[in-house]
């Protein structure tokens, strides 16, 4: 237990003006045992002060814990003592994986963006999104928008294209019957799609004019949709050409129609579409975009906070959130796994941070660790994308050959390249490890 470790335990348990340098010395060395006059010789304080400021730290730790404190009993006492916070404190936080609840402490929010997108689906008509690889936060950010949108009296409707059958995102008429109906579910409204459906007119402008005249016009607030993994039909190259250009369209009537502006657009996407859209047609050049970033390492000693981590950002090498950052590249989802399961470990509590960490990240690709979820599911999306193998290996190869568009798309939205400034980057070096040693 260095210096610092002692202060942060004895800060968890007294007020900060009862823990000077000298009660912290006398706690940390007397926690390995040494005597007062131990102490003193080591620390260079007179054995009289040092013996004073033993008796205060006892009297102060034991009316903090309601019970006689001794030098003798001091250890054992806080061993059993931490241990309980730390099971307390890991009971109030939800396991990692999925969105986060809106009251969780754990949700960090990363950029000014984030912030705008409350009043940003407050606008008449308006268009957000919100993009990210897998891990990053996307739906934890959806929620929270959906939170402001209901307590604004908002409708919400969410559809997830990963429910959506290959042969339903396959066929533009299937889709937009099959969203038309989603709709209609969720806000338990007439569900009789065909009597508005005219071959006449195509099935664009037959869902638009159902959505109108059969959802906002019987509506007195306005809905917000959300389209949730909107990615899924960017591997339809024929649909994503008419289906994509038809959000654009609700977005640019709802600057004349009244209607119109009662729809407000969520879209959740992993990466930007492959296929080449006129500017014109895209939804993804309108609205407000907010994407989602890895984690800085003053955000990891935020999150740290949440877990009863007290580290500091100082940019040190040696820092435990400059490790953390180092090996996830601040990749949220794995960076709260590692907190979750460092705080989890009861057994050792008062050991290390640092080496803890350390011995947690080793462990990154043993089998049966906590990491193999996420990386075995990673590996198999990987593996099946033939591109995705191509981009991958040149990019961790010596002489890193130019990526061709569709293999930094498909690594992008894995969410195993960044582009910085159009230069392709690999991100998470441990992931990267696991994933090259198993390909």
């Amino acid at each position: 237990m260095n210096h610092q470790e002692a202060k942060d335990i004895l800060l968890s348990l007294l007020p900060v003006d009862e823990v000077n340098l000298a009660k912290t010395e006398v706690f940390r060395l007397s926690w390995v045992g040494m005597g007062y006059n131990l102490v003193s010789e080591y620390t260079g304080y007179d054995h009289d002060y040092v013996r004073k400021s033993g008796s205060q730290l006892w009297k102060s730790l034991g009316d903090a814990l309601g019970q006689q404190v001794t030098k003798r009993n001091f250890r054992q006492l806080l061993e059993q003592k931490l241990a309980e916070k730390s099971e307390n404190q890991l009971a109030q936080l939800e396991p990692p994986g999925g969105a986060l609840i809106f009251s969780s402490p754990l949700y960090i929010e990363r950029s000014a963006d984030e912030a705008r997108a409350y009043n940003e689906i407050c606008r008449p008509g308006s268009v957000l999104r919100i993009r990210g690889p897998r891990g990053l936060g996307k739906s934890s950010l959806m929620l929270r928008v959906l939170d402001h949108a209901e307590s604004e009296g908002y409708q919400r409707v969410v559809i997830d294209f990963q429910q959506a059958d290959s042969s339903i995102l396959n066929d533009l008429e299937k889709l937009l019957k099959w969203i038309c109906l989603q709709i209609c579910h969720q806000l338990s409204l007439e569900s009789d799609i065909e009597k508005h459906w005219n071959p006449l007119t195509g099935s664009k402008l037959s869902c638009s004019q159902f959505i109108q005249q059969e959802v906002l016009a019987k509506s007195d607030a306005p809905v917000v949709l959300v389209i949730n993994e909107l990615n899924q039909v960017f591997d339809y190259e024929n649909i994503s050409r008419d289906f994509l250009p038809l959000l654009r369209s609700w977005f640019e009537e709802a600057k004349h129609s009244e209607q119109m502006q009662k729809l407000r657009q969520i879209l959740v996407y992993s990466t930007e579409v492959y296929v080449q859209l006129d500017l014109n047609l895209s939804p993804f050049n309108v609205g407000l975009a907010v994407d989602l970033t890895p984690f800085t390492q003053e955000q990891i000693a935020q999150l740290g906070r949440a877990y009863g981590f007290n580290w500091r950002a100082d940019g040190m090498s040696g820092n435990p959130v400059s490790v953390l950052h180092s090996a996830f590249s601040g990749h949220p989802y794995l960076t709260q796994l590692t907190l979750y399961t460092l705080a989890s470990d009861n057994q050792g509590f008062m050991d290390s941070p640092l080496e803890k960490l350390k011995t947690t990240l080793d462990t990154v690709d043993h089998p049966g660790s906590a990491y193999n979820d996420f990386l075995n599911q990673l590996l198999a999306d990987l593996k099946t994308n033939v591109n995705a193998v191509a981009g991958f290996r040149k990019i961790h190869s010596k002489d890193k050959p130019a990526l061709k568009p569709i293999e930094s798309y498909q690594l992008e939205k894995l969410g195993l390249l960044r582009l910085n400034q159009g230069v392709a980057e690999p991100i998470n070096p441990r992931v990267s490890k696991y994933l090259l040693d198993n390909l």
